[in-house]
């Protein structure tokens, strides 16, 4: 390090050259009356730029002194100690900012998460950034979080008008929402991170978040008398979220049909956007289509990737903010399993008319644990599968008992109001239709003892299920006890279908292969897409359950055992400590290739040849 001294008015500074965006006017004014006083204790690093000297490191103490001379305590050509150095990229001259920064006077959270975001996008890695700055890997990853916010949000955390922890749930959001959040502020709301966090994951299936054409639902919506499409909602979130998905592939065809540089469909909550940029002229753009687990749909074109490490892009992926790990099931999956499990326990309370009884009295006290439903309303389980395809078996069984009490109870051919909304099975029919009740007394006198206790279990089976259908029941509950009691065995009554599996991630689905024993078929999972995988799980699962003979009877038995920890009473959330498992390679190394029935694979669009 050679040091030379350079006259004040020859030094300049780069215009966004200094990672620190704000500075601190009275720790301004201390600093030059320090210099004053003592002297400029510690050398600028600059670097020739044609006549002057741009500083590299030091605008502090450059300000500091500027503002010394501008009220003639020194002269504008008094002599400043710098080191020079000559041989310094643009990355390099902002990496020794940003560490020159951080480690004399911590920047402010906003400054050092681009400081962050821009060595990252020129190549840096994790490690590096980190190591060269003094701080943990993970601030790194929680404060590049931040440059992914909107300009208006960047300026208030800036301003101070966003604690840290408010700056980082709103990472959650895309640029519009958090634009609405701020809104919300200047109107005189507050929002604390949790609740922040909370409104921005979990929202509702509005009518305005569709991209479909409307007129291809076929369910029914909620709102207001007066409500606008913000506030009006889909009943049938299933189906929502099946047009919207095939809307957003829909728009990802359009886009790379129009010859986009490329097209990416991003699913988890949070995206990275510091990692792309605005196409320049003459730059083919791509686009990023931004599907978030609420259902809404962003939609960025003409970006260009900037040139971050591939390990980097990865590990930034996830917003490292939100301190809610991401849950193990989607809130449809949730319900869709709940819907099964509280089928079986139905149809398992009417083989049991002593258990029926009990949960009947159980309900008539007014115990209440989300189960109890003494206005004999018809379980949510019920009207889920009412009109779907390939109904389970439960489901159908229930649906014909209903259908024999309607006819015993005289009520197939009664007439039914003018107004009223079409049934979606004999069992609404029985719960929700006006009945004219001299007349069912009548009827209901002539029943046999025998006859009225299966109509009155039957009847308290219809309102007997999983208490809230939108979380997985991992506690000491009634279902999960009355369940137990009953010894229901879930894969009596459920087979791991296309509704569940083509839920799953790749990941998750190539441990199911892994624990049902599938792979011993399948082969080497990496060699199939997702949507193959879920395909050839679907058929092997279907095939054991029909005993298919060309498949060996241990490996049908092993299928048709395996259960998601979810579907058990009660659930299972946390993952138990399991040893590492052996490598696929391990596991299929004895397998003779013919096992596998290439039929498995027709669905999956094609058939691997790695697979073969």
């Amino acid at each position: 390090m050679t040091i030379q001294t350079i006259p004040l008015n020859k030094l300049t500074v780069a215009e966004g050259g200094n990672p620190r965006r704000s500075m601190d006017a009275a720790a301004l004014e201390g600093l030059a009356a320090s210099i004053k006083a003592d002297g400029l204790l510690q050398n600028l690093v600059v670097r020739k730029a044609g006549r002057k000297f741009r500083i590299v490191s030091g605008e502090r103490r450059y300000r500091a002194l500027s503002l010394l001379a501008e009220r003639g305590d020194i002269d504008k050509t008094h002599p400043v100690p710098v080191d020079v150095r000559g041989d310094l990229s643009e990355t390099d001259a902002l990496r020794l900012a940003t560490v020159e920064n951080i480690q004399r006077e911590q920047l402010a959270p906003m400054d050092e998460a681009e400081a962050f975001a821009t060595l990252l996008s020129e190549g840096a890695s994790l490690e590096d950034v980190a190591a060269k700055a003094g701080v943990s890997v993970l601030t790194v990853k929680r404060r590049v979080a931040l440059a992914s916010l909107s300009d208006e949000a960047k300026a208030l955390v800036r301003e101070g008008a966003f604690s840290l922890s408010v700056a980082e749930a709103l990472t959650l959001g895309t640029h519009d929402q958090q634009r609405a959040v701020i809104e919300r502020l200047e109107q005189g709301y507050s929002f604390d991170a949790d609740a922040l966090r909370g409104m921005l994951t979990g929202e509702k299936p509005a009518v305005s978040l569709a991209i479909f054409p409307m007129e291809q639902y076929a369910g029914t919506v909620t709102a207001d008398l007066f409500a606008d499409d913000d506030n009006t909602f889909f009943d049938d979130a299933e189906q929502f979220y099946r047009l919207q998905s095939e809307a957003v592939e829909a728009l990802a065809a359009h886009h790379r049909e129009a010859g986009a540089a490329f097209v990416e469909i991003l699913t988890e909550g949070y995206v990275a956007w510091w990692q792309y940029r605005e196409a320049e002229d003459g730059e083919q753009g791509g686009v990023v289509i931004h599907f978030k687990p609420s259902g809404r749909v962003e939609v960025r074109e003409g970006l260009v990737k900037k040139d971050v490490r591939p390990s980097v892009a990865e590990e930034t992926a996830e917003a490292p903010s939100a301190p809610k790990p991401q849950p193990e099931y989607s809130g449809p999956v949730i319900r869709m399993m709940n819907a099964h499990k509280s089928l079986a326990v139905m149809e398992a309370l009417m083989a049991n008319p002593r258990k029926a009884k009990e949960v009947a009295v159980i309900n008539l006290l007014n115990a209440y644990d989300w189960t109890g439903r003494v206005r004999l309303d018809a379980h949510p389980a019920l009207a889920h599968f009412a009109q779907a395809d390939g109904q389970p078996t439960a489901y159908l069984a229930i649906e014909r008992e209903a259908q024999d009490v309607v006819t015993a109870l005289g009520l197939g051919e009664a007439k039914r109001h003018a107004y009223a909304r079409p049934v979606r099975g004999a069992w609404e029919q029985l719960l929700t239709d006006t009945k004219n009740p001299t007349a069912l007394y009548d009827v209901v006198q002539a029943f046999s003892d025998a006859e009225l206790d299966q109509l009155h279990l039957f009847l308290t089976a219809l309102t007997f299920g999983q208490g809230n259908m939108d979380v997985l029941d991992a506690g000491d509950s009634l279902f999960n006890r009355v369940a137990a009691d009953l010894d229901v065995a879930m894969r009596d009554s459920w087979v791991p279908d296309e509704a569940f599996l083509t839920r799953r991630r790749k990941d998750q689905l190539e441990a199911i292969a892994k624990e049902s024993g599938a792979i011993a078929r399948l082969g080497r999972l990496k060699d199939y897409s997702k949507t193959q995988l879920a395909a050839a799980l679907v058929r092997h699962f279907q095939r054991c359950a029909e005993s298919d003979t060309a498949i060996p009877e241990e490996m049908r038995n092993r299928a048709n055992a395996w259960l998601p920890d979810a579907m058990r009473f009660p659930a299972v959330t946390a993952e138990a400590d399991t040893p590492e498992p052996e490598s696929e390679e391990a596991e299929v190394e004895d397998i003779e290739p013919d096992t596998v029935d290439p039929s498995d694979f027709e669905d999956a669009g094609g058939f691997t040849e790695a697979a073969a």
